[in-house]
């Protein structure tokens, strides 16, 4: 009887409802994760009939604790950190925000690392020894280390200016901005630069239709069924702002179904430089954030604290750029 065919990373990954690149990680010895999650993945990988690496425990760890290992960007910042820090001889322990902040703090505190990244999280508190250098990547937490507030953030605003120029650039009078969901419209750097950019040009901004997404849709669908709705109900607008790719892509598919022609009678614009504004049938204009740049800077930062040496800048804003496609 031949033998079965092996699962694949991303077969397993699916099953364990984790990302391939966090599978393939453990199954390489790249990055530390939380013994919960790295036990989870070991043990299937085993069964399976995998060989996996094991990881040296003597090289100093930094620890990088993220809310969602299927977002793309922080899965390419911590791809490029792990890369910067293996040339230092450096480990990167992974810590998933998935569990209660108690339990995730005490395995902070027993791994001991030399310094600590919040990636992403809006971890409310973090109570460590002082002595542990500690930066704010793309994070809303209000941890500090020595009472003062590390941070690496894309500058969000200008790319929300850069996205109305190009509207206004090619003519555009009645947009729609699709906000991602669980950014408030007041707290929305995207869009705040999108409206002063609009009225700095001498439009008005009232005549901008805002949507802040549906609580318990995707972003797709929630973008897809906003567009549809509003061509439906006979509503004009002649360009597309979506605070995300996959909204961008959402608000696409559903101007494609309406029959309305892009970039002809409406225009379609997104934001992160997601491998969906590439690789979809129609790559899409979007504003593009750097996570190597992202992962240079926080390094840099986080060695400069571990070292003791002066850090310039408390907060870094990382440079985003245009990533042109055929919806614009």
């Amino acid at each position: 009887m031949a033998a079965s065919k092996k699962k694949s990373f991303r077969e397993i990954a699916r099953e364990l409802h984790l990302s391939p690149a966090t599978v393939s990680r453990i199954a390489s010895g790249i990055g530390h994760f939380s013994p919960e999650t790295t036990k989870q993945v070991t043990d299937a990988l085993k069964e399976e009939g995998y060989i996996l690496e094991e990881p040296s425990a003597s090289l100093p760890v930094i620890a990088a604790v993220v809310t969602d290992l299927a977002n793309e960007l922080y899965n390419n910042i911590l791809t490029c950190l792990t890369r910067y820090l293996s040339r230092k001889g450096i480990l990167l322990q992974i810590y998933l925000e998935n569990q209660s902040q108690e339990t995730l703090l005490a395995q902070l505190i027993s791994e001991k690392p030399e310094g600590i990244i919040l990636l992403g999280t809006p971890l409310s508190r973090l109570v460590l020894d002082s002595s542990v250098p500690l930066i704010h990547v793309l994070s809303g937490s209000q941890a500090s280390y020595h009472g003062k507030r590390y941070a690496i953030f894309s500058d969000e605003y200008v790319g929300g200016r850069l996205a109305a120029r190009q509207f206004i650039e090619n003519g555009c009078f009645l947009p729609v901005i699709l906000n991602n969901r669980h950014t408030s419209q007041g707290d929305s750097l995207r869009i705040k630069g999108f409206l002063d950019e609009w009225a700095g040009a001498g439009k008005n901004t009232e005549d901008i239709y805002i949507h802040d997404g549906e609580p318990f849709k995707s972003a797709f669908f929630s973008a897809h069924d906003i567009i549809a709705y509003l061509k439906a109900k006979g509503q004009s607008f002649d360009a597309v702002f979506a605070c995300s790719d996959w909204r961008a892509y959402g608000a696409l598919v559903a101007l494609r179904e309406m029959n309305c022609l892009v970039p002809e009678e409406v225009k379609v614009i997104g934001f992160d430089g997601e491998r969906v504004s590439r690789y979809c049938e129609k790559p899409f204009t979007t504003i593009q954030q750097n996570p190597d740049m992202i992962a240079t800077a926080a390094m840099e930062m986080l060695l400069a604290l571990i070292h003791q040496t002066p850090v310039k800048d408390e907060l870094q804003l990382i440079p985003v750029q245009v990533q042109r496609g055929m919806s614009v």
